[in-house]
């Protein structure tokens, strides 16, 4: 690998993978949106390309002359009253990104995929790298466009070209510039603004820099047109309040609400939210999704491509310091 293209590089995920790339001395170009800030890679030695993945042309200039792909670029959000756009950069960006690539002869592509485009597991399983997407049920954009942004990925590799897809599990972290819903929860928490309450459900939680590792290593030791998960914790919503806690140094009780009462409470909230013109605390697309714990086992990735995970309290740890110096608490 001597020089990657890394899209969404000055995001979360992006520039972790940038990261990763550069302590091995691959040589890194970004792809970044026109007006994108570029505080997350700040003082690295990468080259900016400025467009966008909704650009043909500007994803032409990008892979010209990189080997190596790292497509992490996307829309991340729970909330999504129009989700037009969420799809038209997670799917048609998608395709101009891997088409470039394919018409470029790049010589490997790792795809960024999410568990959510696994679906859930059933109640008291671990997902895998198989699992047969579940969630017809619910209209939840984001787990939709990543699922067909995956399959994208898939046919691609079905036409030849180099593809290697990892799913990470929900990012925790540094440099959650936006902040992402999970970074949100971080600071909620943080803040004492969010309630002490919480209900049944649970994730699966990564470390962000560990599911960059993970993303080069699938390029390094993985296979073409495999699917990596790179995840590590499986906490219940109350088990991650309580790691917020012991992060943060303080002990709270929290009172379990039933499933109906959290429900009608969600519900309020989302449309107070939608009188207010902003974004609720909780989307109730998200929440109905995580009523049912998703929890999914990482043994391909670490046996496979010998992907390492860290505890989560370092992950809030570090994720609370990066808010902390930049003001966000």
């Amino acid at each position: 690998m001597k020089k990657a293209l890394v899209t969404g590089g000055c995001g979360f995920l992006g520039s972790s993978i940038v990261r990763a790339l550069l302590d091995r001395g691959v040589a890194v170009r970004v792809l970044a949106l026109p007006s994108e800030p570029t505080i997350n890679i700040e003082g690295l030695d990468v080259e900016i390309e400025r467009g966008d993945i909704l650009d043909v042309e500007a994803c032409k200039r990008a892979v010209a002359g990189c080997d190596h792909v790292f497509h992490a670029a996307a829309i991340y959000k729970s909330y999504a009253p129009d989700p037009s756009r969420m799809y038209a950069v997670n799917l048609r960006g998608t395709f101009h990104v891997l088409e470039a690539c394919r018409r470029a002869d790049v010589e490997r592509v790792v795809a960024t995929a999410s568990i959510v485009a696994l679906g859930r597991p059933p109640r008291g399983t671990l997902g895998d790298e198989n699992l047969a997407y579940d969630v017809w049920d619910l209209d939840f954009p984001y787990s939709r466009a990543k699922l067909h942004s995956r399959h994208i990925a898939e046919d691609f590799a079905r036409w030849g070209l180099d593809v290697r897809i990892v799913c990470p599990g929900i990012v925790f972290g540094p440099r959650d510039i936006a902040p992402t819903p999970s970074g949100k929860l971080i600071l909620e928490v943080a803040k004492g603004a969010a309630p002490p309450v919480y209900f049944d459900g649970g994730a699966s939680y990564v470390d962000v820099r560990d599911a960059a590792e993970a993303h080069v290593l699938a390029a390094e030791k993985g296979a073409p047109a495999e699917l990596y998960v790179a995840t590590e914790h499986n906490l219940s919503n109350r088990e991650l309040l309580l790691a917020i806690d012991r992060v943060l140094g303080v002990r709270r009780r929290y009172l379990r609400l039933p499933t109906p009462v959290a429900r009608a409470m969600v519900v309020a909230m989302n449309e107070a939210a939608v009188r207010a013109g902003r974004e609720p605390q909780l989307a109730r697309d998200f929440f109905e999704y995580s009523l049912v714990p998703s929890y999914f086992t990482s043994r391909k990735s670490k046996e496979q491509l010998g992907a390492r995970y860290r505890p989560i309290e370092d992950s809030i740890r570090d994720a609370l310091e990066w808010f902390r110096q930049h003001s966000y608490l």
